[in-house]
């Protein structure tokens, strides 16, 4: 069988490597839209440094703030009535996943006219070339094939994916995280964990792809709690790069139960997508666990330093991230609505290394309520 190892065409890396993006985006083109956050990377003063950086090598930006966390297909119609008219060479997204995954949308519907909607469950096949500057350590967009949206009219939080929505160009510069608050950093840092074990634990996995998951593991469960409790920079730089790791996993493996499930709890309750993978992941492995291979458990345990889903409980804990969906959702469950979705990501569900009944998941969903 002949596997493929997806990856971005370029990938830039270390404290400072942004400096080179006006050189790099040069030999791409010579126009660009930004798309960033609501003001973190204003404030740090790193947005500012861009710009100048970028305007040296005479490239015309035009920059659009405040793309919002978890967006809706409303934002990408708002931002292009805003650029109508302008022709780019390309679309940097210098922020979170959702920045990330708006410049991906936002390319893929320059470059075919199609709404994203209308991609939904279907092969995207054309995009502009994509430069992706994360600003967290979680989603690992910049390495992947998939960008998520909201359509709030049906509360449907889908992926739209393809081999041309992997970034032309990435640059992980872990300075750009350290102004992290550490509630983002905890739930974008539990993201990337569930990244690593969904890929570690998939029925796509292969031996190449595992020394990326298995090291973004590694990383994640020792860097994690320092760059969160003890802000430590060397410990953020380690889960830039591990999130990186966790992103090409997921993008050569797909992700698996985890992400079926926390998609519909953002979509229909705006539970923050690495918080919903963390209240969903302990009970994940407690019903994996039978299908786990003698190795690959062993390997978690030990990593771990105990039983998986404990630990991984203990983690949540010490990171000061909920457990449970009641912590941060007071409104009534629709739980048949829940499961509705959750099965309706059939290549989520089908790649989970225990085959999942209806009852399975009315059951997770019961044990993490």
């Amino acid at each position: 069988m002949a596997n493929i190892l997806e990856i971005p065409k370029k990938v830039i890396y270390g404290r400072g490597s942004i400096s080179v993006i006006g050189s790099e985006l040069k030999k791409i083109g010579n126009k660009f839209l930004f798309l960033t956050g609501k003001s973190s990377l204003k404030k740090s003063g790193h947005l500012d440094k861009i710009v100048e950086e970028v305007k040296k090598y005479d490239l015309e930006v035009i920059v659009i703030t405040g793309i919002p966390s978890e967006p809706n297909v409303d934002v990408v119609y708002q931002i292009c009535d805003k650029i109508t008219g302008n022709n780019f060479d390309g679309i940097v997204g210098i922020g979170g996943g959702s920045v990330m995954d708006m410049a991906k949308i936002i390319a893929f519907r320059l470059k075919t006219k199609l709404n994203p909607i209308d991609a939904k469950g279907k092969e995207v096949e054309d995009a502009l070339p994509i430069i992706a500057i994360p600003t967290t350590s979680g989603t690992g967009s910049e390495a992947t094939k998939f960008a998520v949206i909201t359509d709030d009219v049906v509360k449907d939080k889908f992926i739209i994916m393809g081999s041309a929505l992997i970034p032309t160009l990435a640059i992980i510069d872990p300075e750009l995280t350290f102004t992290m608050p550490p509630l983002v950093a905890a739930s974008t840092g539990i993201d990337a964990f569930s990244h690593a074990i969904e890929s570690y634990l998939s029925r796509n996995s292969t031996p190449i792809v595992e020394y990326f998951s298995k090291s973004a593991i590694v990383d994640i469960y020792n860097f994690l709690p320092e760059a969160v409790l003890n802000q430590l920079e060397s410990a953020k730089e380690r889960m830039a790069y591990a999130a990186f790791w966790a992103g090409v996993a997921i993008n050569n493996t797909k992700t698996t139960l985890v992400h079926a499930m926390s998609r519909p709890l953002g979509g229909i309750y705006k539970i923050p997508h690495g918080i919903a993978n963390g209240i969903l992941l302990p009970a994940y492995l407690r019903f994996n666990a039978p299908f786990i291979s003698d190795e690959k458990y062993k390997f978690l345990k030990n990593t771990l330093g105990g039983d998986p889903p404990e630990k991984v409980e203990e983690l949540l804990k010490k990171l000061n991230l909920p457990t449970k969906i009641s912590q941060v959702v007071r409104e009534k469950i629709d739980l048949d609505l829940l499961v509705k979705r959750t099965l309706e990501a059939k290549f989520n569900v089908e790649n989970n290394i225990r085959p999942v009944k209806e009852e399975d998941v009315y059951n997770l969903f019961y044990e993490v309520m």
